[in-house]
């Protein structure tokens, strides 16, 4: 279109310079020139009528043909030709667009929530027409934020603040349900699994409560744990008196039905250290006894054997 209007006024200054030769010197060529100028002006008008009169739509697009304003139709990818001066073709994306959003709301616990989404979607290809007429080009601020926002607000009011972020799956779950309802009556699709919840930020206040609660928790668990090993070092010593006392009534039976002298050289070979005693005693059976030295019959007899 800018190669019709300069191609006009190239013409127009052409006819200007032929209608006032007159007053150029005596000469001059000035209707050959008017006449390049001229020509020069005809050839712009011709390229850019010609420009005017095609569209080249790029991949992942569709173009809204409007004739005088009205929507007409849509042309689909490629080089599409249109009437120039009646038809005007305006481009709409079809492919997957994101969409980023911010929206403060209310838990159903009255607790400040700021939820931050971002939200995949893309227009019909089909209904761009429809699209382009109910809402115009600028359909993320007309209807795609305020639909993420609506949606946001009235989720949140089902849940506690702790729901919040207890049910976090269920919840971005019921928000793109809710989204999807009301961008399908403008004919946007919502890609499956298109949302994502960044982030959640509440008050200050609700911070430092959950913050509080979580070192209540951390110090009943430490309690908990304390009192576990206490009851198991408790089990642990009544065991070992149990297993004392089985002992002692044992060895009580033992001397009953064996005699005391087993039970006695048991207790002995059990507490011996591997080294023998120096001195021992015997007793004969007349009741009498002897005490003699192991060691020194040990070294007698050593040295006996060595002297033969």
């Amino acid at each position: 279109m800018a190669f019709v209007i300069f191609g006009i006024l190239i013409v127009l200054v052409s006819l200007v310079v032929t209608a006032s030769k007159s007053q150029f010197p005596v000469g001059t060529k000035v209707a050959g020139i008017a006449w390049s100028v001229r020509l020069i002006g005809l050839l712009l008008i011709v390229i850019g009528g010609l420009s005017s009169a095609f569209v080249q739509v790029p991949a992942g697009y569709r173009a809204v043909l409007l004739r005088f304003g009205a929507v007409q139709g849509v042309l689909s990818e490629g080089i599409n030709f249109i009437v120039p001066g009646m038809n005007e073709a305006v481009l709409v994306e079809v492919r997957t667009q994101k969409e980023e959003s911010q929206a403060t709301a209310a838990s159903r616990d009255l607790q400040t929530v700021t939820a931050s989404v971002a939200l995949n979607f893309r227009v019909d290809p089909i209904q761009v027409g429809e699209l382009y007429k109910q809402v115009g080009d600028q359909y993320k601020s007309r209807i795609i934020d305020p639909a993420v926002q609506e949606s946001i607000k009235v989720v949140t009011a089902r849940y506690t603040a702790e729901e919040l972020i207890k049910l976090r799956a269920k919840v971005k779950e019921e928000v793109e349900t809710e989204i999807t309802k009301r961008l399908a009556y403008y004919k946007v699709i919502v890609e499956p699994a298109g949302l994502s919840i960044t982030n959640f930020e509440f008050s200050p206040e609700f911070n430092k409560a959950i913050e509080a609660k979580q070192v209540a928790q951390q110090e009943a668990e430490k309690q908990k744990y304390v009192l576990q090993q206490a009851k198991l070092q408790q089990e642990t010593e009544i065991a070992r008196a149990e297993g004392a006392s089985r002992a002692a009534k044992l060895n009580a039976e033992a001397l009953k039905v064996q005699g005391g002298s087993l039970v006695i050289a048991r207790e002995w070979i059990t507490k011996w250290d591997g080294k023998l005693p120096s001195v021992s005693a015997g007793g004969g059976s007349g009741g009498g006894g002897f005490i003699f030295d192991l060691k020194s019959l040990i070294s007698a007899d050593a040295a006996k054997g060595a002297n033969p």
